[in-house]
């Protein structure tokens, strides 16, 4: 199957947050603290991904892949990824040879309306210079439902001042540029879509959220 694709629109991107680290490394991480804390996230994706019954999936943000490589074990799927950053997506190419994937960015998606049934936002609204314009978007190519995920604050915060990270900053990661509680992400999202599950797992809060019929 390709990829479905339109022309660029040509707008300005707006000032995102540049990656601070060539990969995510929580998901490498020896830490048992961050171990549990990835399970609790894994299982919070996996359980709505299986509430949204999709075949075809476009995971934006899709960073080296470690999502994507959960998610196309599904029999009957057919998985997009797309990252703004070519060196990560370099990296999903060695994880995952063969995979669909398209350098991009989600503020103006390549793609026509309605192109999946599935789109994935993991870990990147938070990183977004203009957050309204990425749902609207993930909204407009999206034919049923968009699962979205960022940290729960201030709860993120408070997690990583007990570990003494970021204290300079009250405990922000560096890269975070927006920020939600579990309550305000439920109104995010309910300005193109409504909520069919909201999920708070550890230092999270995971929406899936179907389009308005």
């Amino acid at each position: 199957m390709a990829a479905p694709t339109h022309p660029s629109s040509g707008r300005r991107t707006p000032r995102s947050s540049p990656n601070q680290a060539s990969t995510q490394q929580k998901y490498s991480s020896n830490n048992p603290l961050v171990r549990y804390a990835n399970q609790r996230f894994f299982r919070a994706l996996d359980s709505l991904a299986d509430l949204a019954t999709a075949s075809t999936i476009l995971d934006a943000g899709c960073g080296e892949g470690v999502v994507l490589s959960r998610l196309s074990r599904g029999p009957g799927r057919w998985t997009l990824g797309l990252d703004l950053d070519p060196t990560r997506l370099l990296l999903t190419r060695l994880r995952l040879p063969g995979q669909a994937l398209v350098v991009g960015d989600i503020h103006n998606l390549p793609f026509s309306a309605a192109s999946f049934d599935l789109v994935l936002a993991l870990e990147v609204f938070e990183h977004i210079g203009d957050p309204d314009q990425a749902l609207r978007e993930a909204f407009r190519v999206s034919r049923r439902y968009l699962l979205a995920s960022v940290p729960n604050e201030p709860w993120w915060r408070i997690g990583n001042m007990l570990r003494f990270k970021y204290l300079s900053h009250f405990g922000n990661t560096p890269e975070h540029i927006q920020h939600w509680s579990a309550r305000g992400f439920r109104r995010f999202l309910s300005q193109h879509f409504s909520v069919a599950a909201l999920k708070t797992p550890f230092l999270w809060t995971f929406g899936l959220a179907q389009k308005h019929s």
